[in-house]
């Protein structure tokens, strides 16, 4: 399913402010579990199966902790750890799922294109598509330097033996590296057109489609029930 950035920016929002305030857990529960699966359900239409298979387990998990284990523990303690493991699985990583499958179903002209439309200013869509420029590249440079230690023998097997070494041959290139992709990501924002005040042409047409009206609607009908809860 192909939803704008708007649209996965807005349901990014709401879930991860629906779940971690709580106000629907106790009287809308299954609203809950719903909201709390979309995120891997969306990752599964995206054909990330085993990211989202393993979120849909860790969610089953919670929710039956949550509903017939928790006040049946004899120790206070047990159930303090469980009720920490159950939220952060039901409140904290939803949103955060949400977050990366954004992040992952788009590129970076949609994303330029859709803070475009959505009238921002120059001076803070630079920054942005720079900066998730230089993580995503980072993380490729951080897998080529692991991928060298590995060759040298370096593992995680090995950090106690020789920890001193770890650290050096894993973040003193990891350090050139990122000083060198600093320079080069803010030199292809510049050849890119990325001016502050400059008209940029771009490839993609972003336009908000029949889903994104639809997961729209149903967030705003998420908002509205919430506060219908509060103050009915």
């Amino acid at each position: 399913m192909n939803l704008d950035f708007r649209s996965k920016i807005a349901m990014t929002v709401v879930i991860s402010y629906i779940l971690l305030l709580g106000n629907l857990h106790h009287r809308y529960f299954p609203v809950v579990v719903f909201l709390s699966a979309l995120p891997y359900l969306l990752l599964l239409l995206e054909r990330k199966y085993v990211e989202a298979l393993k979120g849909l387990v860790l969610l089953g998990i919670a929710i039956l902790m949550q509903l017939f284990l928790l006040h049946r523990l004899s120790s206070s303690v047990l159930e303090a750890i469980f009720l920490f493991m159950s939220m952060v699985v039901l409140r904290m990583a939803p949103g955060v799922m949400m977050g990366r499958y954004s992040l992952l179903t788009t590129s970076m002209s949609d994303l330029v294109a859709s803070l475009q439309r959505m009238k921002l200013s120059d001076s803070l869509i630079i920054p942005i598509s720079v900066m998730f420029r230089f993580f995503y590249t980072v993380k490729e440079d951080y897998h080529q330097v692991k991928d060298a230690m590995y060759l040298h023998g370096l593992t995680g097997k090995t950090f106690f033996s020789q920890p001193v070494r770890m650290i050096e041959y894993r973040y003193v290139p990891l350090l050139m590296c990122l000083t060198r992709t600093a320079d080069d990501v803010a030199v292809s924002a510049m050849t890119r057109g990325l001016i502050v005040g400059g008209q940029r042409s771009s490839l993609s047409q972003t336009k908000l489609h029949i889903q994104d009206y639809l997961c729209l609607s149903l967030m705003l009908a998420v908002l509205a029930l919430d506060i219908w809860s509060r103050y009915a």
